[in-house]
């Protein structure tokens, strides 16, 4: 079949559907979409929740609890107890098809009924305050760890311990402020680099010890702003960077960031791929528009944070663990032909479903455990089941779901934009596709205002010590502004920013110990807008055209001087690519070529 261009009925703009897609959706039977990649995957961010915790009490035991459902929702929730017991009985709640009104207008219905989890934290000790980890054990406000210990402030972890406001970081230890990287020990400030320790402040460096302040090394030690030093030299200028004090943490940072934007940056990092098109990919294979791929990606397309032996997929956020043939799903784990779903663990043959375990051939599904021939929540015989299917699908065709915005959910379009669970403020739409409130709730989604909190301020950053040397034990004892609060009047706070901002924060004994040993200054900002300033470092999954800066002899912005000659000389490099770098930012991006001819 031929490639055809369609207009989003989402964003209005015209996309490409290419003839290997159509083979795709034509080997998993689904109607091609209608939604351009991108909207789609602004939909399936949205399904996905955020940094947020609520205190609640659960419905069943009665005991407080911490959840990721905001109770002004209203919806039915259990402590991760109850509801992993066998007190309750999810097919109790099952509806029977009717056929008078669309599909998923029943499902969400079914939704709304059905209990929660409070958390998605699974074979934890002490991870009550976290949410979908896994086997991890003493964490605080981590989010996706998986087989971790004592990690703190951190997002999407793996077999890593002693980590504090470290995101995407696999075999870790010992780390601050460490962003996807691999293989690190003892870093501080360290970013997009791999088996690197003793170091801080470094962009894309990789085998390096005992660097500070370092961009695109390979395999060096004792250097500080890409000067090297002997042993010696390195242990006496080091003495002047104190990452203690916090006056010299901005002095150093803005030196680090001065001599980022002015060393040229390769268009994508992709690592031991091949055919790969997209960023932040590692050991991935055959893949198109795809970010953050990690271990074993095959044939792939449309695929954001995604890893460990997925294969042959589309449009899968989050995802992945041995799983293949994923279409439009976000939080799929381990599972085998799942589409149109979210949270499904275990499970194959299933769509448009939600949070089920261990189940197979389930349609229009929720919070179902080991089971079989489900619709709606409702059991039905293998015979009963498969003669349904078609039925309710043609029937999505008949009769299709819209939303607000008259936008139409036929068979093949993922769960409706309008009724997710967390409003997009609240969902990770609100870190990778950012929005203002106008854009939000012009665009169809949800926006909620942020709480009021009523916290009682106890010091302003202005009586914090410089250096952690000179932080008391009491300290512990106090509720500290966030910097990004604003005062108001009768001495209260409001959000000064748009990052989940808490307003206030506390120091804990465990996080009083870590900067101490760490020598490492107190934080200005609450964890959450630590997280958001963090993101700023990171690419948005979105792919422009460009052509590489290489000038000839220098960057075509003058600020980087080539240190070797190039293939093509003294003339301007003739290479185009996809990057997520847009053009409006001030990175010297080089191609490939030119970037390894600089840098190894």
């Amino acid at each position: 079949m031929k490639s055809e261009t369609k207009n989003c009925q989402s964003c209005k703009k015209d996309f490409t559907i290419e003839s290997e897609d159509f083979n795709f959706y034509e080997k998993i039977k689904v109607p091609a979409p209608t939604w351009c990649p991108e909207c789609r995957l602004v939909r399936r961010l949205n399904s996905i929740r955020d940094r947020c915790l609520f205190k609640d009490i659960c419905v069943l035991c009665k005991k407080n609890i911490i959840s990721t459902l905001c109770p002004e929702d209203n919806f039915i929730v259990y402590c991760n107890r109850c509801w992993w017991g066998d007190g309750w009985e999810p097919l109790d709640y099952g509806l029977k098809l009717d056929f008078s009104k669309p599909f998923l207008k029943q499902f969400i219905e079914l939704q709304k009924k059905v209990p929660y989890p409070a958390t998605d934290n699974r074979n934890c000790t002490n991870c009550d305050y976290c949410d979908t980890t896994i086997r991890c054990k003493e964490c605080t406000l981590t989010f996706g760890g998986f087989q971790s210990i004592n990690c703190h402030y951190c997002e999407t972890v793996a077999f890593a311990h002693d980590l504090l406001d470290c995101d995407i970081v696999f075999n870790g230890a010992n780390s601050y402020e460490t962003i996807n990287s691999n293989g690190i020990y003892n870093t501080k400030f360290v970013y997009f680099s791999d088996e690197c320790l003793d170091s801080a402040l470094l962009f894309n460096c990789i085998g390096c010890s005992d660097c500070f302040g370092c961009v695109n090394l390979r395999n060096k030690k004792y250097c500080i702003f890409n000067k090297e030093y002997t042993k010696e030299e390195y242990k006496k200028e080091i003495l002047k960077w104190d990452l203690g004090d916090y006056k010299t943490v901005l002095k150093a940072k803005e030196k680090f960031w001065e001599l980022y934007y002015k060393i040229p940056r390769r268009f994508a990092l992709i690592v031991n791929s091949n055919n790969a098109i997209g960023d932040d990919i590692k050991n991935t294979k055959n893949c198109q528009n795809c970010f953050a791929t990690r271990h074993g990606v095959e044939n792939c397309k449309n695929i954001f944070t995604c890893g460990l032996l997925l294969k042959d997929s589309y449009d899968t956020t989050t995802g992945g663990d041995t799983s293949e043939l994923f279409y439009e799903t976000a939080s799929c784990l381990e599972s085998q032909r799942v589409m149109f779903s979210h949270g499904c663990v275990n499970s194959r043959d299933v769509e448009y479903s939600n949070r089920i375990y261990n189940c197979s051939n389930c349609f229009g599904c929720t919070m179902l455990k080991n089971k079989k021939y489900c619709i709606l929540n409702k059991q039905y015989s293998k015979e009963e089941y498969e003669t349904l299917i078609p039925k309710i699908k043609q029937h999505m065709v008949d009769m299709p779901y819209i939303d607000k915005k008259e936008r139409i959910y036929e068979y093949g379009e993922f769960l409706p934009s309008d009724h997710p669970l967390w409003v997009y403020n609240e969902s990770w739409g609100n870190q990778f596709a950012p929005k203002t409130k106008e854009q939000v709730l012009k665009d169809g989604y949800q926006w909620r205002e942020p709480l009021k909190r009523d916290y009682k301020i106890t010091t302003r950053l202005e009586n914090l010590p410089d250096n952690i040397k000179n932080v008391s034990d009491s300290i512990l004892n106090e509720v500290i502004a966030c910097e990004h609060a604003i005062k108001a009047e009768n001495n209260e706070y409001n959000l000064g920013c748009d990052q989940q901002c808490t307003i206030a924060f506390r120091i804990l004994p465990y996080e009083l110990e870590f900067y101490r040993l760490m020598n490492l200054a107190l934080p200005h900002l609450c964890f959450n807008c630590r997280y958001y300033e963090r993101l700023k470092i990171v690419n948005l999954p979105k792919l422009y055209h460009r052509k590489c800066m290489c000038n000839g002899l220098e960057s075509s912005n003058r600020e980087y001087e080539n240190t070797v000659k190039h293939l093509h000389k003294d003339k301007p490099c003739s290479n185009e690519f996809e990057t997520a770098i847009s053009l409006e930012r001030k990175e010297i991006v080089y191609c490939k070529e030119c970037y390894q001819s600089e840098f190894i």
